[in-house]
């Protein structure tokens, strides 16, 4: 199913489940980045065993995820933005 109304979907003629995968692969590496960068600069507090477990399990889920839409337009898209978009 394709959402072409951009009021209600911002991303049109894509396909919401795409966009959604894609959206929680963007959102997950976000959190990963973020949590290494804890555990590598902050040494004042210890990584648990249960929160490191839960961390591969997102990258894992993410691993699982990206073969399933990495051949669309906007999965490409927005590989292509991460290496040249201004930060």
């Amino acid at each position: 199913m394709r959402v072409s109304n951009s009021n209600l979907f911002p991303f049109a003629d894509e396909d919401p489940s795409v966009v959604s995968d894609l959206r929680l692969i963007a959102d997950t590496f976000v959190q990963l980045q973020n949590h290494r960068h804890f555990a590598d600069y902050n040494l004042t507090k210890d990584l648990e065993v249960t929160h490191a477990v839960n961390y591969v399990r997102s990258a894992g889920q993410v691993f699982a995820t990206w073969p399933k839409l990495q051949a669309s337009q906007i999965a490409q898209d927005y590989l292509v933005s991460l290496m040249v978009k201004a930060r």
